[in-house]
Order: structure tokens, then C-alpha cells, then sequence
């Protein structure tokens, strides 16, 4: 049987620039791929990646465009903090086990990042 390895969310956005910029400088993603003519800048940061779609009809869920698990989510929020992010939710205990938080980025789509805690 074939095992799934990862994904990677496709961030639609109408102006590449802000939102690549933005996942740099906050979040210190490193572009692995752009190709400004077709539009789409693929990023990663250790184990997460990302791809930045130009697209006129954008989309942008309701809710959250991904969830990134990480280790030690409150210093990952401290620093995005520190940065200037625009945390929509702050760090949340939920009673599934997880503390998170979720950030806005340029372009209107929001990342959850979060943690296993012990409940």
C-alpha cells in the first residue's frame, strides 16, 4: 500500500509579491521555485511547504488555509508576534489535545500552527 508523505497547501493569492515577502521575513520560509510567469512560488520552512498561486479568481477559506504542526508553538507565536503578524486567534488549549494559534497573511489567507500538548 502507498503511504501519503506530505502536502502542501496551494495559497491563491492576486499579488505574489506581499505574501511571499510576508512568509520570508515572519515566518522564515525559503523559496524553493518561482516562476513569475506562471505564476506559482513554492516555499518550504523544515518539514512544511507552501506554494503561492497568482491567480484573478482567488480563493480563501473561512476558516484556515492549513494547519502546520510544530514543536515549541509558543515561541513560534512570540516571535510572530514580535514581528508584527496579525494573529486572528491567539495561542488556544483546545480539549483535542492541541494549543494553537492562527495567523492572517497578505493575500487574506490565515495559518494555523500548532502543537500536541498532554491533556
Amino acid at each position: 500500500m502507498s503511504q501519503l508523505l506530505s502536502i502542501r497547501p496551494n495559497l491563491e493569492v492576486d499579488d505574489l509579491e506581499p505574501t511571499v515577502t510576508y512568509l520570508r521575513s515572519v515566518l522564515d520560509f525559503q523559496v524553493d521555485v518561482e516562476e513569475k510567469e506562471m505564476g506559482p512560488v513554492l516555499m518550504h520552512r523544515d518539514g512544511a511547504a507552501v506554494a503561492i498561486v497568482r491567480t484573478p479568481t482567488r480563493g480563501v477559506n473561512a476558516t484556515t488555509s492549513g494547519y502546520i504542526g510544530v514543536t515549541n508553538v509558543d515561541d513560534l507565536h512570540r516571535r510572530c508576534v514580535e514581528r508584527g503578524a496579525a494573529v486572528v486567534i491567539g495561542l488556544t488549549d483546545h480539549p483535542w489535545g492541541l494549543r494553537d494559534f492562527v495567523v492572517e497573511i497578505p493575500g487574506g489567507h490565515k495559518l494555523a500552527f500548532g502543537e500536541r500538548i498532554a491533556y
